[in-house]
């Protein structure tokens, strides 16, 4: 059974939410979310420095169903290369949601990544009513970007499209976990299985639900555009469910991360109060922070580093600590070879 994360892997990345690194993951959220947005209905997209917040969008809107899920799945995968290694590359609501749920990012942070998640794809919704021919401001249905019963395949019920939804989004979320959550991985192929993971959502389903697999994805349009007001919560609804469903899987077959109180009212011996307020901050407790670790990873490799002695000087309870993280085996060797 594989152990439950792996600190190095691509989605793993958050910092103290008083940093100046937390501060640009944000806008890398922001901005990546705003591309994406636009990247599925354009043949190519570029991105300049994220340092000076220029992109440009280059192409034609795409309609044809057998180039669009390659543009959406390429699109998917430049966007994460470009901002995985400095906020974890969500770009998703619903995958942000999960990795909260699961334990491997705190709900402060969440919050913060899914709020400028929406607002970016509300500025992309904005510029493409700018940019397109034909597109304004609360056109109704048809709009660039739009999920509304001209996208949905005409003999759809509300049922079939919440079960595409699920299925196809529960899909994308357990690739992100497979490759980019999971030890080991798979480095920096990770953003590009993830995008091909999206292509064959985008190929199956797209031509039945116009395959969102985002509520960033559905919730910008519907506020600038005023499209999909009666489906845009089929689409929210199914993709939170599928990110739940994803997390349920992957805790059961790994574990729950290291922030969800099930693994860290044992593993660091911490009251129940203790365990909430490091879910919901990412900071382990003041006693733990005296020797430098801001957050839960800093604080797992700290421990990682030392010998079972230290360790249990440090913890009163390091043999929980071990079963807890990685399956009863001593983690400082495989550390070693991670820093390696």
């Amino acid at each position: 059974m594989p152990s439950a994360v792996d600190q190095e892997t691509v989605f793993s990345n958050y910092q103290a939410i008083a940093s100046r690194t937390f501060s640009v993951s944000l806008i890398v959220e922001f901005i990546y979310t705003d591309i994406k947005l636009h990247c599925d209905r354009v043949s190519s997209c570029a991105a300049g420095s994220v340092r000076v917040l220029i992109f440009s969008f280059l192409g034609t809107t795409v309609s044809d169903p057998v180039h669009g899920p390659w543009v959406n799945g390429l699109a998917l995968a430049i966007c994460i290369y470009m901002a995985a290694n400095i906020s974890g590359g969500h770009l998703n609501p619903a995958v942000t949601m999960s990795t909260l749920l699961c334990g491997f990012y705190p709900l402060l942070h969440s919050m913060l990544y899914i709020a400028l998640q929406i607002v970016g794809s509300i500025f992309g919704s904005l510029l493409a009513a700018a940019l397109v021919p034909g597109a304004h401001v609360g056109m109704g249905n048809g709009g660039p970007g739009c999920f509304d019963p001209t996208t949905v395949h005409q003999e759809m019920t509300n049922a079939q499209l919440f079960g595409w939804e699920v299925v196809m989004t529960f899909t994308l979320i357990s690739v992100v976990y497979a490759c980019g959550v999971a030890k080991p991985g798979h480095g920096s192929f990770t953003p590009l299985v993830v995008g091909l993971s999206l292509v064959a959502c985008a190929g199956t389903g797209g031509k039945y639900t116009g395959a969102a697999l985002n509520p960033a994805r559905v919730i910008g349009p519907l506020a600038v555009f005023g499209c999909g007001k009666e489906l845009a919560w089929i689409y929210i609804l199914a993709e939170l469910l599928a990110a739940l469903l994803a997390c349920s899987i992957f805790a059961f077959v790994s574990g729950f991360g290291p922030l969800s109180p099930f693994s860290s009212m044992a593993a660091f011996q911490l009251k129940r109060s203790e365990a909430l307020w490091m879910w919901i901050t990412g900071n382990p407790p003041k006693r733990f922070r005296e020797g430098g670790d801001e957050n839960v990873t800093d604080l797992l490799s700290h421990l990682q580093s030392m010998g079972a002695n230290a360790r249990s000087a440090f913890l009163s309870a390091p043999s929980k600590l071990t079963s807890t993280f990685t399956g009863g085996k001593d983690t400082t060797n495989d550390a070693k070879e991670v820093e390696a």
